[in-house]
């Protein structure tokens, strides 16, 4: 399914943030572990050059989700997917400092999408294919994938825009060149083992709207780091601001994922 391209979606594209990678630190395929992680971000946009973010992700019970804090710990985005049958019924997405609230609920083919910023309300009917992927279920996607990406294939599918009230086609591809902290990740044949992934829109008009999402992922297919847009914004409310940046993950466990804070 390919986005229509009126000037209304257009102009809601090129203000895609953490939505086109909300990132999900859960390893393992494609969403059944229970594994936590946690890394820690650095924005690169002007704006807020050098700000960081904790970042913490994982699983509990039916429900996957990340969470993203600032430097004195308020937690300023959270996202969080509900499976049922290891299919995604429910995401919901708050960035509390821009006053975003957004749920979106899958049913009979369907995805109902509501949307609210600040004081404005709206929802939003799309229809669901079969592998619809929305929030932190996107990086165990890939994991899930990353065998056919070694091998040079790309692959294409479509990803939910929850804030902006879309779906969009993906295309994921192997990367050539360094990876995304510096250290080098050229596919299987760097000796580190470790592959860079490109995520960008399918469509080659709409690439100009969409920022592009660079990944890595070490030789036993873990998510090690990442480049491009954050799930956190910005204000004014009225018009959050995006904030690019490179994200590490550390090899160090959190405390239980069913202890951190979930969205009610």
């Amino acid at each position: 399914m390919r986005v229509r391209q009126t000037a209304q979606q257009a102009a809601w594209l090129a203000l895609i943030t953490g939505a086109v990678l909300p990132l999900g630190l859960v390893v393992g395929g494609p969403w059944a572990s229970a594994a936590t992680l946690v890394g820690d971000a650095e924005v690169t946009t002007a704006v807020a050059r050098g700000a960081r973010f904790a970042v913490g992700a994982g699983r509990c019970g039916d429900a996957v989700f990340s969470e993203w804090r600032d430097a004195d710990g308020r937690v300023v985005a959270h996202e969080q997917v509900d499976l049922q049958h290891e299919a995604w019924v429910r995401y919901r997405l708050r960035r509390d400092a821009v006053r975003q609230d957004v749920q979106a609920v899958r049913e009979r083919g369907r995805v109902r999408v509501q949307i609210r910023n600040g004081g404005r309300e709206r929802t939003v009917s799309l229809p669901a294919e079969a592998e619809l992927i929305a929030g932190p279920l996107l990086v165990p996607f890939l994991q899930s994938r990353l065998a056919e990406l070694r091998r040079g294939e790309p692959i294409e599918f479509a990803y939910l825009v929850a804030d902006q009230g879309l779906t969009l086609q993906l295309r994921a591809s192997l990367q050539q060149g360094n990876g995304v902290g510096g250290a080098r990740a050229v596919g299987i044949a760097d000796r580190s083992g470790h592959t860079t992934v490109r995520l960008e829109a399918a469509s080659l008009l709409m690439r100009p709207f969409v920022p592009p999402t660079v990944l890595e992922f070490d030789g036993g297919g873990q998510f090690v780091a990442m480049r491009g847009r954050l799930l956190p914004q910005l204000g004014p409310v009225n018009k959050p601001q995006s904030l690019d940046g490179v994200m590490q993950v550390h090899d160090v466990p959190m405390q239980s994922s069913c202890n951190m804070r979930k969205l009610s």
